[in-house]
């Protein structure tokens, strides 16, 4: 009986005459498989056999020794020479008719004939021999790679820049669209309803073309009279717009205001119909009844200058040297600044951060100029004080004015006669101007201050500073109630009064005494 014998190469398939058993046909030293074929019955033997890249169902020839050899009556048996049996599992045949080596009629290579896929793993890694329990056990083959997906490109919205997040809200362009109502006699709050479209878009309509939004704003006070409500609209495309603003709730809150003017002495203008046309712009361009933009920014310098120059006076005609103490007190400017900011994010608890308190200004200039006195700037502390403090308050009360007509510390929406029409950007009303009362308490306190350091001398007035920072503080204490905003610590108002007060009383005493 003729015997095969194995190959030099390591491993051989067994191979009869007439034999189409694909499980033992291989081609030896033709082929490069693409992975080293495992038994999963047995441990790997050196010098596996390669087999063909495009065979299917093929399970792979077990590993000899060169000298082991088959009978061909057992190497024609289905099964037996081809590889080991796994338990309870009977390898796959080719169809008869098939060559070794090829798939059956109608299949891809790298395919089961039931048309299942078998998995597929990067090319060159090493693969094992996969015997799924069955009947009909197919072994996974290698399959060409597929072609890695291509990244998707970020979004817009989501691509990171450098530009921070307080300047791309204040660089965006939006709409502030205004609806005038009248509150009548039962005063409550409004609903309005704000449409708009863009008007020079061209092509079919896109996102961003037109918006429909309703919004409800609390606080309307009857018998107030005219109300202007504001709400900003962003996420539109740039261009210009026809907007509607129309009161959708019912009573008198939902009853539009005609047109006319708001009562003295703002005489702010009010359109006789609800719809508009205009253009988007930015935050700081944008227009709001009872705004008047740029104008805090103006105010706060000019206030600056003005109580820096007024000190310099007091300094010159005392005969004491001007340039040092200035630049001690340009200091004193800076940390007021950074001290408004702190005071301001410390009440607000740390959520906001977009404004500044005056109260926090005061206390960080107080600090620097009280350091800067005891340290000496040149010339005795009681004239460095006494000629800081009315240049302080003086300031303080040209630039308090700025708020008012920045819409920030706004007072309560009131319906009394004393109230002044005015806006915090949002609502637009009658208000207890608070602002101005607290800029004109500035100003008094700092003319009563500027008086006294002229009659005594600059020598003898540094107790004037104690004195007019107390009265400014204890007189605004007072004003903080008639505000639109709630409290943060029940008891803030009334300590800071009481010790404001103490402080006044007994620098008064001590500078009648000296």
């Amino acid at each position: 009986m003729p015997r095969a014998k194995n190959k030099g190469n390591g491993a051989a398939p067994a191979r009869s005459a007439g034999a189409r058993n694909a499980g033992a046909a291989r081609n030896a030293g033709t082929a490069r498989d693409t992975g080293a074929a495992r038994d999963t019955g047995a441990a790997r033997a050196a010098g596996a056999a390669r087999e063909p890249a495009t065979a299917v169902n093929t399970p792979p020839a077990p590993a000899r020794q060169p000298s082991q050899e088959i009978p061909a009556g057992l190497a024609r048996r289905p099964g037996s020479g081809a590889g080991q049996r796994a338990a309870g599992t009977r390898p796959a045949t080719s169809p008869p008719g098939t060559k070794p080596g090829t798939s059956p009629a109608g299949t891809k290579p790298g395919t089961s004939p039931t048309g299942t896929k078998p998995d597929a793993e990067p090319p060159g890694a090493k693969q094992a021999a996969a015997m799924a329990p069955g009947p009909k056990a197919v072994r996974a083959q290698p399959t060409a790679p597929t072609a890695p997906k291509a990244a998707t490109a970020p979004a817009p919205d989501a691509a990171q820049d450098d530009v921070p997040v307080w300047a791309a809200h204040a660089l965006e362009q939006l709409l502030t669209v205004t609806c005038w109502i009248d509150p009548g006699e039962q005063g409550e709050p409004a609903t309005v309803e704000f449409t708009g479209r863009r008007t020079d878009a061209t092509g079919p309509s896109r996102l961003g073309d037109t918006f429909s939004r309703e919004e409800t704003f609390e606080g309307i006070v009857p018998g107030s009279g005219p109300v202007a409500v504001t709400a900003e609209v962003r996420g539109v495309n740039p261009g210009t717009w026809a907007v509607t603003a129309r009161p959708v709730g019912r009573g008198a809150a939902g009853r539009p205001a005609g047109g006319g003017r708001v009562p003295w002495p703002r005489r702010v203008a009010i359109p006789a119909s609800p719809d508009a046309t205009m253009r988007t712009r930015t935050l700081l361009r944008s227009p709001v009844p009872g705004i008047i933009r740029y104008a805090y920014a103006f105010l706060v310098m000019l206030g600056v200058l003005t109580g820096l120059g007024l000190e310099a006076l007091l300094l010159a005609s005392g005969h004491y040297p001007v340039l040092r103490p200035m630049l001690f007190s340009a200091g004193a400017v800076a940390a007021g600044v950074a001290g408004g900011k702190a005071w301001y994010a410390a009440v607000h608890q740390g959520r906001k951060w977009d404004g500044w308190c005056i109260q926090g200004f005061v206390a960080g200039a107080a600090v620097v100029v009280a350091a800067v006195a005891i340290a000496g700037p040149g010339l005795p502390a009681g004239a460095f004080l006494a000629a800081a403090t009315p240049a302080l308050l003086i300031g303080m009360g040209i630039g308090r004015h700025g708020c008012f007509w920045a819409g920030c510390c706004t007072g309560r929406p009131t319906a009394s006669r004393w109230g002044i029409w005015s806006s915090d950007r949002r609502l637009g009303c009658r208000r207890m101007p608070v602002q101005l009362l607290e800029a004109w308490t500035a100003l008094a306190v700092g003319s009563a201050a500027l008086v006294t350091v002229l009659v005594a001398g600059l020598a003898r007035s540094g107790l004037v500073a104690v004195a007019g920072l107390a009265a400014y503080t204890l007189v605004r204490q007072l004003i903080l109630g008639l505000r639109d905003e709630s409290r943060q610590w029940r008891y803030g108002r009334p300590v800071t009064a009481a010790a404001a007060a103490i402080a006044l009383v007994m620098s008064i005493a001590l500078f009648a005494a000296a």
